[in-house]
């Protein structure tokens, strides 16, 4: 029994690390992804819808509408003629219909846009199931998958 118990836990040790070397590949899958966000974005959104971004993007924190902080993967300052944007983004390795209505409602909708327009920009690698991309563009967000260079 006593053998059978050490087993038990080197293998809960295992999972356990196992565990954490999966965590750590997906934070660092993000990170790409909001890497390359950064950089292509400002582009694309001047392209596909006349968005002048007028600073880097950048991760931050914005306050919501219960007084927390809440983590912003892309975050940045923009301009569209004479509206003040403010570009609020998600990145996601796959990205479903669900995902894109909690992160409008649950999120974008409840954050201190700091006076300027909320913009949208959920990014993924990938979505996850049929039309996810087209629902998230029909509600106003601009949604742009890795795999087309974030273009559409």
């Amino acid at each position: 029994m006593r053998r059978l118990a050490d087993r038990l836990n080197d293998t809960n040790k295992q999972l356990s690390d196992t565990n954490k070397q999966m965590g750590g590949l997906a934070a660092t899958v993000g990170y790409t992804l909001e890497n390359e966000a950064y950089r292509h974005l400002p582009a694309l959104l001047r392209r596909d819808y006349g968005i002048e971004v007028e600073e880097p993007l950048y991760r931050d924190y914005l306050t919501d509408d219960k007084g927390r902080d809440v983590e912003v993967n892309i975050l940045g300052r923009a301009r569209r003629g004479d509206e003040k944007l403010l570009i609020i983004g998600e990145s996601k390795a796959q990205l479903s219909k669900r995902d894109i209505d909690h992160f409008l409602s649950r999120r974008a909708a409840r954050l201190d846009t700091l006076g300027r327009t909320p913009f949208p920009v959920p990014v993924a690698h990938m979505v996850s199931q049929r039309g996810a991309a087209e629902h998230g563009r029909q509600q106003g967000a601009a949604v742009y998958l890795s795999y087309h260079q974030f273009g559409h």
